[in-house]
C-alpha cells in the first residue's frame, strides 16, 4: 500500500502595497522613511518592512 503524498506546509506570508503599508497603523512611526525606500510597484511582506528600516536605522550618518 502506498503513503499518501506529504503537502508541505510552506507559510506564506500576505504582502502588502506601498500605499497600505503607509495607511497601516503599525508603521506609522516609519511612514516618512518608508515612503521614500518602498517601490510604488512592489509588494512588501512584513519580514521585508521590517528588514528595511532595520537596515536603515544601522546606516552611517554622513
Amino acid at each position: 500500500m502506498e503513503k499518501p503524498a506529504r503537502q508541505e506546509n510552506k507559510k506564506m506570508e500576505v504582502q502588502f502595497s506601498k500605499e497600505a503599508i503607509l495607511r497601516s497603523q503599525k508603521y506609522r512611526n516609519y511612514r516618512d522613511l518608508l515612503s521614500v525606500v518602498l517601490e510604488k510597484s512592489k509588494a512588501y511582506t512584513y519580514t521585508e518592512i521590517d528588514s528595511v528600516i532595520e537596515k536603515f536605522q544601522k546606516g552611517k550618518v554622513r
